[in-house]
């Protein structure tokens, strides 16, 4: 079991999204499903549909099967927040392209008003350690090391349950991943700045990894871009946030030095 294999040293959240697409700046979390482990194992699991206030696509119902009709009488994300964004602290998470669910989660807390930040969590994914052999999906990989089909494809709760499953037998099969959360994450994300990727350490220089200035030294980025990422106006997180302002008065990110 994931207790018996990883240092727990806080709340471990296995979590899933299902979705009406794949942009976090304008799809909508139609179901949300999560596992908690301690150090003692697996303590709690939820789900729950979500009614996103927008149409779900036919192209995302065909993926996950919730359609408008299951999701009318649902929770919308704005009532969920509060009490996700409590319990969503101070923990460490992971899951199958895991990064996204959290980027899609933090969108639908700053939509609904709800301060809320994985800055800082320890971020495990089960397709970031499967590096040793061919990518390949969460139903592949769950037959791959159960020998059992993953029929409960895009289900959030099916899907965290396959993924911490495929977890733990990657950490079971390959003895040479470490235990360690610290060292899992930085192998699985080496040179990230922040935790989304936006920002990452390239031969030892912060880069920014996206929009205009992608692939430029965050040195080279000019002061009015950064005041503009760092305005109140803007739809960037409050990590990206934080960043901005340290970049608008020259104040870059340095790679930390190993003993």
């Amino acid at each position: 079991m994931l207790h018996e294999l990883l240092k727990l040293s806080r709340l471990l959240f296995c979590v899933d999204t299902e979705t009406t697409g794949v942009n976090p700046d304008t799809d909508r979390i139609v179901e949300i499903g999560f596992q908690q482990w301690t150090s003692e194992g697996m303590v709690k699991e939820w789900k729950s549909l979500v009614n996103p206030g927008i149409p779900i696509p036919a192209s995302a119902t065909k993926v996950h099967h919730i359609t408008d009709e299951m999701v009318k009488d649902a929770y919308s994300f704005k009532q969920l927040a509060p009490n996700l964004a409590k319990g969503l602290v101070d923990c460490d998470f992971l899951g199958q392209n895991v990064r996204y669910d959290l980027r899609i989660i933090s969108a639908e807390m700053r939509r609904s008003g709800v301060p809320w930040s994985y800055a800082g969590a320890r971020i495990i994914d089960s397709g970031k350690l499967e590096q040793l052999a061919v990518p390949r999906s969460l139903s592949h990989l769950h037959e791959k090391y159960t020998g059992a089909k993953h029929d409960g494809a895009h289900g959030a709760l099916s899907d965290v349950r396959a993924a911490a499953t495929v977890i733990t037998k990657q950490l079971e099969t390959h003895d040479t991943l470490p235990r360690d959360l610290d060292a899992l994450h930085n192998l699985s994300w080496p040179g990230y700045i922040d935790s989304d990727g936006k920002f990452t350490m390239v031969s030892g220089v912060a880069t920014v990894m996206f929009g205009k200035y992608r692939g430029k030294p965050m040195r080279a980025v000019d002061r009015d871009y950064w005041t503009w990422m760092s305005s109140a106006k803007s739809e960037f997180s409050d990590e990206i946030k934080r960043i901005a302002q340290d970049a608008a008065r020259g104040v870059f990110p340095v790679e930390e030095k190993k003993a």
